[in-house]
């Protein structure tokens, strides 16, 4: 269900900016992966859950405001076996933070992190590389920022936020990362 309005298309990444919590399409909240993401992300949201995705992204939300989410959800016994953690494109993630984020999860659940990209400022995605490589069960990195390099049409003026085409590569990745893994659990 959608709890906030969400822009979308061509507009400025000031005009995206909000909360988008919508349901995945195809199985209930606490089953569908789990998304967790900042302004990126929202431009996402729509193809995300309509390739069963259950996405709670956030304008400009920091990693500490990511694991509040997680906390939150926690705490409520919804957390699925999948959960995509898209974060770090105005605050870098840490390795002390994905610590935070595994122990919350536990043992038996996935954390896809997904690497942040902008054009005009490298990001620092060592943590991410790190963790992927420390806990390869536990971690899967998507890296879309290898992906993303040389694709300046997939992005906004800003050369951060996504235009129809980073829409479509982004949440094709995300699904194909994510189903990949979980394809026995989902079908």
């Amino acid at each position: 269900m959608l709890a906030a309005s969400l822009a979308f298309g061509v507009a400025p990444a000031s005009a995206t900016c909000g909360h988008a919590q919508i349901s995945g399409r195809g199985a209930p909240d606490g089953v569908a992966p789990l998304a967790i993401g900042d302004s990126v992300m929202i431009g996402a949201a729509r193809p995300l859950a309509h390739r069963g995705f259950e996405v709670d992204a956030k304008c400009g939300r920091s990693p500490h405001g990511g694991l509040f989410a997680l906390r939150r959800r926690h705490r409520r016994h919804t957390l699925p076996e999948s959960v995509v953690m898209a974060l770090g494109t105005n605050f870098f993630i840490t390795s002390r933070q994905i610590g935070k984020a595994l122990r919350i999860l536990g043992r038996r659940r996935t954390l896809f992190l997904v690497t942040p990209y902008r054009s005009w400022r490298a990001v620092g995605n060592t943590p991410i590389r790190r963790a992927a490589s420390r806990w390869p069960g536990r971690v899967t990195m998507i890296d879309w920022s290898s992906i993303a390099y040389g694709h300046p049409w997939w992005f906004q003026g800003d050369g951060t936020h996504l235009l129809r085409p980073g829409i479509r590569a982004y949440s094709r990745l995300l699904k194909r990362s994510v189903w990949e893994t979980q394809r026995a659990s989902f079908g």
